[in-house]
């Protein structure tokens, strides 16, 4: 199968770029130290109900989850009774490596920038402030910025809005409900959201244009973001 010309604006990153830097700045200058001196003020049960939220949106259990539904399609293309059956198997085949992508791209990406910036997260708030940086450091309590829960988060249901997009506002809704749940649990500032999320998000753009390039689930449009073929 023939690729086409990849292109960088196919990914439309200024439409992530800008936002993210505009609420980044925002958070950093009005948000991220008044949350952080407020958490000891929120409920110790929403926080202990944010914390198992935002475990569901760890990169090694989207991984697991799409890896299992990508063998099971293969499973069933190779009985599939029909050929409109082995359409669909290899359909969500696709879908599921499309997921599956998506989030490796995503996590393993940000999990090398944030060690490398350094940013001290809020645990450390009262010692350091929310502005110490290590850079370089590698460190688990020095890797607040960008949430790496945040891009997973953004990177899933991102992609999921691009596979159904019908069901776009409600996997939005998720992305930043899972995401912002993050500051709950006191692992991160908003600021660190605001970047991951949008980061993620765009990941999944980035590896939806690279599908598109091999007629793969999507198409590129003139204008706007990667449409389901």
């Amino acid at each position: 199968m023939a690729a086409t010309p990849f292109s960088l604006s196919s990914t439309r990153w200024p439409w992530f770029l800008l936002p993210a830097v505009t609420m980044v700045l925002l958070s950093v200058l009005a948000l991220d130290g008044p949350v952080a001196v407020a958490r000891d003020a929120m409920s110790a049960t929403f926080q202990k109900t944010a914390t198992g939220l935002t475990d569901l949106t760890t990169a090694p259990w989207i991984l697991t989850a799409s890896g299992i539904v990508a063998l099971a399609a293969l499973g069933f293309v190779a009985r599939a009774p029909t050929i409109a059956a082995w359409y669909r198997g290899v359909r969500v085949f696709h879908q599921a490596c499309y997921i599956f992508a998506t989030v490796a791209l995503a996590s393993a990406t940000v999990n090398v920038v944030k060690r490398l910036i350094g940013r001290a997260r809020p645990t450390l708030f009262d010692s350091v402030g929310d502005l110490h940086f290590k850079v370089g450091g590698w460190a688990y309590d020095y890797a607040s910025f960008p949430s790496g829960h945040a891009t997973t988060s953004g990177a899933v249901f991102a992609a999921l809005a691009l596979l159904f997009p019908r069901l776009g506002p409600v996997f939005a809704s998720l992305a930043i409900f899972f995401a912002f749940a993050r500051v709950a649990v006191g692992a991160h500032y908003p600021s660190d959201i605001s970047a991951g999320i949008f980061y993620g998000a765009w990941i999944a753009v980035l590896v939806a244009v690279i599908f598109a390039r091999y007629r793969l689930l999507f198409a590129i449009p003139h204008k706007g973001l990667p449409q389901r073929r």
